[in-house]
Formats: C-alpha cells, structure tokens, sequence
C-alpha cells in the first residue's frame, strides 16, 4: 500500500501533502535523490577522470539499454499486453525502417536532429509523468495548478537546451542550415517566459498557502531536482557536448525509470512491495489458534504458474531482480554494443569538413536503423503509462 498523506503537527492542518508513488524513502531515493547520479557524471567528466569514449558506452550498455528493455519487459514479453495492444505493439516495429529510409534519401541530417529533439522530449514528458503521477496522489489536479505546472516544465527545460544548441559549435553543425538563424531569438523567448511563468508559478504557491489549499511536497522536491540539473547540465561548457550531456542527463532518467518499472513488474508476480518498498511474498502460512502456524504448500507456486500462463515471459523477467538485471543486459549487448562501435567508427570517419564517405554513410545507415529501438520506446512509453485511460496501470503503481 502507498504510504497516507502525513500532517506536519506544528503548521494548519493539512497544510503540506506528503503523498508518495511507492513511499517516502523509495521516492526520496529513486524518483528525487537520483538526480544525484547526473551530478556525479557530470563532475567525473569536466574533471577528466572518466573519458568520453568509455563514460558514454558504459553508460548505455549497463544502465540505457536495460531501461528501454523495462519498456519490452511489459509490453512485447508481456501476454496480455500482446493481445490487448496488437496493433500498437507490432506496428510501433515500422520505426526501425524510418531512419535507414531518410538517410538513403540523403535526409540523414534532418533524421538525426529530429532524433535527438524527440530524445530530449523524451526526458521531459518523464519528468511531466511523475509530476502528473504526484499531482494525482496529492489532489493537487485543479485547472489553474494544472495549466501553471505545464508551462513551467515546457519553458524550464526547454531554454537550456536551445541555449546549448545556440552556444555550442559542434551542436549548432547538427541543426539544419535554414533553422540555425532562428536558434538565439528562440532562446531569448524561452528565457523571458521562463522568467514570466515562474514568477506566476512561485505567487501561486503562495496564493495556495494562504488560502490553506494543501502544498504538494513532492511535486516541489521532485523539480527541485530535476530542473536545475537540466540548467547546470546544459549550460556548463565542456569537450564534445552534444555526445557527453546525453550520458549525464539521461541517467537520473534511467534510475528513475528502471524503478518504477520494478514496481508497477510487481503484478507479474506472487509478490506485492510493502509499504517500505521491499518485496512481501504472498501468505504461505495461516496462524490457528492455540496451535503453531500451519504451512501449505505449494501455494505460491499455483500462483506463479497462473501469473505465467496469463503474462508469459514478463513474469519469468520480474521472478527476480538479478533476472531483470541480466535480461536487460543481454539486451543492452545485442541494441547498444553493436551502435557504439558503430558511433566510435563514425566519429572517427569524419574528416575536418565534417563531409561523409562511403564507409560513413553505411554506418549511418545502420545508427538510424538501431535508433528503432529508442524510437519504439519513447512512442510506447506515451501510450502505456495513462493512469486515467488504462485502469490496470493506476492498480499496479497503487494510485487509489
């Protein structure tokens, strides 16, 4: 169960919401305190002591990769999933042929930037989906908050990263030609409604504390976390930026992904998380008065039989955590060990004019072609997590 709102005694009743997704230590760790990995990144980078080449590979291999198999894990391994959302599944497999197509009709420039804008969209509509998620736990769903809570996340996060493309050199190279003109008025508009809606977003929390409309605590924890990061992040100059910031921004994306996945994968098997956020295993033992416990057997597993028959291999995958783990390791070397090397190759292909030969562009050819994994799950990702349209996903992350 999810821990109940807590009233902090010495303020007005009700003052502040303490509502969490799985608890306050699980949330204050995963979904907020893991922000502190990018910082980490971050400072290991600047500093030099981890180089570009084996910080970003590892990276994707160990903690990327196995994020987008959590996508996979309850989706295309999931039985149920398969039937209900055949089309979406199966369909969503077209993305792999997207990016080899553009690039063969010399669109490779135009394929790759788009490709990283809808990474970078990725991140944000994340940190928006946990906002929405605690928004919801808290009642804190009024029209005039809702309005006020987007537009700051639409303007927050998206200046510092056009004023990244705007500052750095080798981002600018990446944009299309007939855009680069508009990048710094772009920024400047950015800024000043960054500025405008936050002053508005800060006097209506105000305006909620005098009027002893409840505070949403973890709404602020978690932008606390994840708006300056984004900031710092992107506006720190450092060697080869476009390549590095997407290893140092998209890990506290991954850690916060990887467990919430974990929790809602808990369905797939006999085990629920208890309110401390570790595994309780179902009863296999019943108390009878006046006597020892009394153990029947076998019960847990009818009930891991069931859970396979109805989901299939997504509950082999979430049986245990060193199954997960290793699975989506094993993915990660079949998506991301054959697309760095191919990325380490490219790189070093391009001559000082930044023009591509021939081994260059069969590389390309085969990137684009491996971005279909990332493609299929951020498109996934936007579909299979709406509480209010799939009630199966509100029951898995306990958001009654």
């Amino acid at each position: 169960m999810v821990a109940p709102a807590e009233v902090i005694t010495n303020a007005r009743p009700n003052m502040f919401s303490l509502r969490w997704i799985i608890n306050g230590r699980e949330d204050l760790i995963w979904f907020i305190g893991s922000v502190l990995s990018s910082y980490a990144l971050l400072l290991l980078y600047i500093k030099r002591i981890v180089p570009l080449v084996p910080m970003v590979a590892l990276w994707a291999i160990l903690i990327d990769a196995p994020h987008v198999f959590g996508t996979f894990s309850r989706t295309y391994f999931d039985r149920t999933e398969r039937r209900n959302r055949a089309g979406l599944l199966w369909g969503s497999l077209l993305f792999f042929l997207l990016g080899p197509f553009m690039v063969y009709l010399g669109a490779g420039l135009i394929f790759f930037f788009l490709a990283a804008l809808w990474a970078y969209y990725h991140l944000v509509k994340q940190h928006y989906g946990f906002m929405v998620l605690y928004k919801k736990k808290n009642g804190d769903l009024s029209p005039a908050d809702n309005i006020l809570d987007r537009l700051l996340l639409i303007f927050a996060f998206n200046y510092p990263f056009v004023a990244f493309i705007a500052q750095d050199p080798e981002a600018m190279a990446r944009v299309p030609a007939a855009l680069q003109s508009g990048i710094n008025g772009l920024a400047m508009f950015l800024l000043a409604g960054t500025i405008i809606v936050a002053v508005v977003w800060v006097c209506r929390q105000i305006q909620r504390a005098i009027t002893s409309l409840p505070l949403n605590v973890p709404k602020y924890l978690l932008l606390a976390a994840a708006i300056p990061m984004h900031w710092i992040v992107l506006l720190t100059p450092m060697p080869h930026k476009p390549i590095a910031i997407v290893a140092i921004l998209t890990i506290y994306h991954n850690l916060q992904y990887h467990r919430l996945i974990w929790f809602h994968n808990q369905k797939y098997t006999s085990n629920a998380e208890s309110p401390a956020g570790r595994p309780r295993c179902g009863a296999k033992t019943a108390a009878v008065r006046g006597g020892p416990p009394i153990r029947f057997e076998g019960v847990s597993d009818i009930t891991n039989m069931d859970l396979r028959a109805k989901y299939g291999a997504a509950e082999m995958i979430s049986r245990r955590l060193l199954f997960y783990v290793a699975f989506g390791i094993f993915f990660a070397l079949i998506y991301q060990g054959p697309r760095q090397y191919l990325g380490y190759v490219s790189l070093n292909e391009r001559g000082s004019t930044g023009a591509l030969t021939e081994p260059a562009f069969a590389n390309q050819l085969g990137i684009s072609f491996l971005w279909g994994f990332a493609f299929i799950h951020y498109y996934l990702d936007s579909k299979i997590w709406r509480v209010r349209r799939d009630p199966s996903v509100g029951k898995a992350l306990k958001m009654d």
